[in-house]
């Protein structure tokens, strides 16, 4: 049944989200039917809820780029906050996926790239968008995209970030593990999210699969990205490898703007590997990782309080994985239950040194477990471990400070993963990866406290890897 607003004639419901609900409506005063998105009604006694939402329209319609769903106007009409938007006759990505199935290769290269060029569009006004999704991708007519829901948009330029007090704002299906520190992100994370975007659209699935909060907080940070081949044979292998650069856990290792990875994308369709460079971009596939801690916290994780479950947490996900060597800041001890066969000495940073025929094949290691101790202030703060055989790595926090251990591990052949233990005094870590056998590795550790690394080991010298 039709209803008034103001001067719109509301006809119907088109969605209804977390901040409110989107109507198909009739605008009396300009003779067209628009889509008009209203604040819900016990939403709109928050402050932080109305400005957030004021943010969007304002955010939205300074953006003039054909994929951004055009403003037409909004205000507040008997106390509630509106935005009038074209209506787009269509569904949305979400919709067509899950009533079609995964898009032909060309096509999801289609929508990414429209999407990638409202992103960038955004970016270039100092805008995140931070959900990016697949519902908030409309398709109008002949597959022309729209990138919508600028409503949890931040601005990187004012460092204006507004959310819902206790809530992380954004979707976990698709949300950038940096975020997850309660940061607002930068255009990185907005280019993370359009990787998993990629992904489903290739796959008809999500990213990870995940029933609680927890699950999904935990495959973003501890598990490899996925690779579209493994559930799709036709789609060209180059894709997993954009969907790996897309998704890396390092920020610094994503392709640099969302137009980059849309590249690399349609260059995909007709090459084994996409194009760009980056340490991220040759990584070859990883195994899992096992992280026992994160069970625990699973017990204090409610749907919609995300920031208050990892207020908890060390905020160094997106800290520096490896650096050069220096003087160690740390005391440190070495204790490997018996010595690799041939150490070659380490390179001052991430490169290695040149490696000869000979290395080719590096000596099989005889150490079953490589440790190194990190002392604080005098005192023994924790360990991180290599165990070359089964290509794991430890970490253990041995004093309950509420500070954090995180082993760092980096190859010869450009990969970084990282254990950690933010268990402050509980069980030690243990983190699976699957390293290739030709290679060699080095380890450092570091203390971490508050989102902020307090101290570090010297790097160890590199050493085979082995199964």
């Amino acid at each position: 049944m039709a209803w008034q607003f103001g001067p719109y004639r509301v006809d119907g419901v088109i969605a209804r989200g977390g901040m409110g609900e989107i109507l198909r409506a009739y605008d009396t005063r300009h003779d067209r039917v628009v889509a008009l998105k209203v604040l819900a009604e016990h939403a709109a006694a928050d402050p932080e809820f109305r400005e957030r939402f004021k943010r969007e329209a304002h955010a939205a319609a300074r953006l003039n780029e054909p994929h951004v769903i055009p403003i037409h106007s909004y205000g507040e009409i008997d106390g509630r906050l509106y935005l009038d938007m074209r209506l787009v006759d269509g569904g949305d990505v979400g919709s067509r996926l899950a009533a079609a199935g995964p898009m032909p290769a060309a096509e999801a290269v289609g929508v990414v790239e429209q999407v990638a060029q409202a992103l960038d569009a955004a970016h270039a006004q100092g805008l995140v968008h931070r959900d990016v999704k697949p519902s908030n991708i409309l398709l109008g007519e002949h597959g022309f995209a729209y990138l919508v829901d600028f409503g949890i948009a931040h601005s990187v330029r004012t460092g204006t970030t507004l959310t819902s007090t206790g809530f992380a704002i954004g979707t976990l299906d698709y949300m950038a593990p940096e975020r997850f520190d309660g940061s607002p992100g930068d255009p990185r994370s907005d280019v993370y999210s359009l990787a998993c975007v990629l992904h489903q659209c290739l796959t008809g699935a999500k990213p990870f699969a995940g029933d609680t909060a927890a699950s999904m907080i935990n495959a973003h940070l501890n598990h490899p990205p996925p690779r579209p081949t493994s559930l799709r044979s036709d789609v060209p292998p180059g894709f997993d490898r954009i969907v790996q650069r897309g998704m890396a856990k390092n920020p610094d290792h994503r392709f640099a703007g969302a137009g980059e990875l849309a590249r690399a994308a349609r260059a995909a369709l007709t090459s084994p590997v996409p194009l760009g460079s980056g340490a991220a971009a040759g990584e070859p596939p990883r195994g899992p990782r096992r992280w026992p801690w994160l069970a625990a916290a699973a017990a204090v994780v409610v749907i919609g309080a995300v920031a208050a479950l990892l207020a908890s947490r060390p905020t160094e996900i997106a800290g520096r994985v490896a650096a050069p060597e220096g003087p160690p800041s740390a005391a440190a001890t070495m204790a490997p239950t018996s010595v690799p066969a041939e150490v070659p000495a380490a390179s001052p940073g991430l490169e290695p040194p040149p490696r000869t025929e000979a290395e080719s094949e590096p000596a099989v290691p005889r150490a079953t477990r490589y440790c190194r101790t990190l002392e604080h202030a005098g005192v023994a703060r924790g360990t991180g471990c290599f165990k070359p055989y089964g290509d794991r790595v430890y970490a253990h926090d041995t004093r309950a400070d509420g500070m954090s251990i995180r082993t760092d591990v980096a190859t010869d052949y450009g990969r970084t993963e990282e254990c950690r233990d933010v268990g402050s005094g509980g069980p030690e870590v243990e983190c699976e990866f699957n390293l290739s056998e030709q290679g060699r590795m080095r380890f450092q550790v570091e203390l971490w406290d508050d989102g902020k690394r307090v101290t570090e080991t010297r790097w160890t010298e590199y050493f085979p890897i082995g199964r």
